[in-house]
């Protein structure tokens, strides 16, 4: 390991020696956690198989011996596992999302699978890897489930940076007849924080009402 030509074979330990210790020891400790967590996709308990796919998804390629696991859920019923295995896959290889991203898409644009506000905020997290899915999620504003508009809105500001969405579909929200959405309304708008300032008029007539 390169790393190691920064430690003394005798003497005082260095700078960029101590760094150099500490990295490896770190380096270590992440092939263990990355194993470990492999070991746990195969456990009967469903939630640690799921936790574990996630959190291998935040190492990245240090995690592709976790791939073929992952692959096999790719298709299955339960939905939730489905959309994790495909999102988890592209983060730890990103050559990987020119044949996953639209199975991923497919999902959040399907209102009877119960995966598809999962795959919402799984696109929204790829960043730049997922602006193919923009046409898409812009069809999903005018979703009657406020939990989808407002998620597929938020993804869009993840996207592209821009806030018009997120205000467009809040303001909707503020002139909903149900106070229960009202509220959803005013919790999204907070979303982009001071880029809804348009909105305050809004929002001052809904504390009046």
């Amino acid at each position: 390991m390169a790393l190691k030509r920064f430690i003394p074979q005798m003497g005082e330990l260095s700078e960029y020696s101590c760094v150099a210790i500490t990295t490896i020891e770190l380096m270590a400790e992440c092939e263990k956690t990355v194993c470990e967590l492999i070991q746990q996709l195969h456990v009967s308990d469903r939630l640690q198989r799921y936790s574990a796919a996630r959190q291998l998804a935040v190492f990245e390629d240090r995690a592709k011996d976790s791939i073929p696991v992952l692959k096999s859920w790719i298709g299955s019923d339960d939905r939730p596992f489905h959309v994790m295995a495909l999102g988890a896959i592209i983060c730890i290889d990103n050559s990987e999302a020119k044949d996953l991203l639209p199975l991923l898409i497919e999902t959040a644009e399907c209102d009877d699978d119960a995966g598809q506000f999962e795959a919402i905020l799984i696109l929204a997290s790829l960043r730049e890897l997922a602006l193919p899915a923009v046409p898409a999620l812009k069809r999903l504003l005018d979703n009657e489930s406020s939990s989808i508009s407002t998620s597929a809105s938020e993804a869009l500001y993840e996207l592209t940076g821009d806030p018009t969405h997120v205000i467009d579909v809040g303001l909707r929200l503020l002139t909903h007849p149900d106070w229960l959405q009202r509220y959803v309304g005013i919790e999204h708008l907070e979303y982009v924080g001071r880029e809804a300032d348009v909105a305050i008029a809004q929002l001052e007539w809904v504390a009046i009402e």
